[in-house]
């Protein structure tokens, strides 16, 4: 079972995991699982800690459906929101340990510790430190840790990814009230850009747009590794919100109303009713016309969010950087009308893409991170969650009768 990894990523709307291995560049998943938790995260804070670690806690044991057997999941790769994400260049030099200069993960470990050193802006922490390349004497450069090649010197060329400490201390400690040990850490956008890393139609170097429930994250991905995030508060949740404040409807019943209906400006030869509503004793019937409206309305204030957000990213950037190809993922991108209106709004760009996982069990594109985070958990890549992370992964459970 030492090949298994389980991946938990804790969202404004749900709680998600996944426990499967990487084969042949493919997630195999052995368990999928989610719960709701509306009202327990809002826009990235974690509102009842000892709910969400009972939620957790809950779903730490689970049976295989094709062997039968139980399993205790004792840790997990956790996946932590990008708001507040800073990413820093770096490099460093340490010499090589060994007398006959074979490199070995002892001087991975050394030069990354010597990034780790790095002075960070105060109220941040480092969550990972990602490789770019090492590079040895003569100018030999690897993507890989260069384990066994020789060298006198290594250096590594690398991203410090930093998050708010208290993010990274409240999502960890609601894992750890769960009595679960937290194996390694991986910022959403970061997993994400792995999962497009393992898709051969996603283009290498991007701008990608992660709709979530409450926050959209708009990163610079160049040559599959994220340089910067721009967040700003709004999501699927403010336009069903906006549906059920003006349908006076229920929020799940305008969830199903979006779902069902979306965006669709098709001639109808009738305007049937989409949804009627009692205000005051009084009935309001809807049709396709009223809930196009409403997604209009919602979709001008958040593009007028996205400018701004986009601005900030791309400034100092030349026009090659600013049109480069658009990556979406997130639940709202399969909303009907989505992607004609990313078409207009994105007409400049080189080209637009809908990511979406391919692994049986999570297909779907709200599952992107915590899949992306099981790659990148899954192959030593010399980063710093590599150098800190123990062994151990799932704990079988005896029946009773064992």
């Amino acid at each position: 079972m030492a090949n298994y990894i389980s991946a938990l990523e804790i969202s404004d709307t749900q709680i998600r995991l996944a426990v499967g291995f990487v084969k042949d560049k493919k997630v195999q998943l052995i368990h999928v699982a989610d719960r709701p938790i509306h009202g327990l995260v809002s826009r990235g804070e974690i509102i009842d800690f000892q709910t969400v670690s009972s939620i957790i806690g809950s779903m730490k044991e689970f049976k295989d459906q094709i062997t039968k057997e139980k399993f205790q999941i004792g840790e997990v790769t956790l996946v932590l929101p990008s708001l507040g994400l800073n990413v820093f260049q770096n490099s460093k030099t340490s010499n090589v340990v060994s007398s006959s200069s074979m490199i070995d993960k002892i001087d991975i470990e050394n030069v990354i510790n010597l990034v780790e050193k790095e002075v960070i802006p105060q109220g941040s922490v480092i969550v990972d430190i990602i490789p770019d390349s090492f590079v040895l004497e003569g100018g030999r450069s690897y993507v890989y840790p260069p384990i066994k090649e020789q060298s006198n010197n290594i250096t590594i060329r690398a991203k410090i990814q930093t998050l708010p400490a208290r993010t990274v201390q409240d999502y960890n400690r609601v894992v750890e009230g769960a009595h679960l040990k937290v194996r390694r850490m991986c910022v959403s956008s970061y997993a994400i850009s792995e999962l497009a890393r393992y898709d051969e139609e996603m283009p290498s170097s991007y701008i990608l747009v992660d709709i979530g429930a409450d926050i959209t994250n708009v990163s610079l991905i160049g040559n599959h590794a994220p340089f910067e995030t721009i967040s700003f508060m709004s999501g699927a949740s403010d336009l069903i919100n906006k549906i059920s404040t003006k349908f006076g409807l229920a929020y799940d019943d305008s969830f199903e109303l979006l779902k069902k209906f979306g965006l669709d400006e098709r001639p109808l030869a009738y305007k049937p009713v989409v949804a009627t509503s009692f205000v005051d004793g009084i009935e309001t019937k809807h049709d396709p016309e009223s809930l196009n409206n409403i997604i209009k309305e919602f979709f001008q204030e958040y593009f007028s969010k996205f400018d701004v957000a986009y601005e900030t990213l791309m400034k100092g950037y030349q026009d090659n950087v600013r049109n480069l190809p658009v990556v979406f993922c997130g639940g709202l991108t399969k909303m009907f009308g989505f992607e004609g209106l990313m078409k207009e709004k994105f007409a400049s760009n080189a080209s637009l893409h809908y990511l979406e996982p391919h692994c049986v069990g999570a297909r779907d594109t709200s599952y992107s991170a915590l899949i992306g985070a099981l790659y990148a958990s899954s192959k030593y890549k010399g980063t710093l969650s590599d150098t800190r992370q123990k062994s151990g992964q799932l704990n079988r459970v005896k029946n009773d009768n064992e």
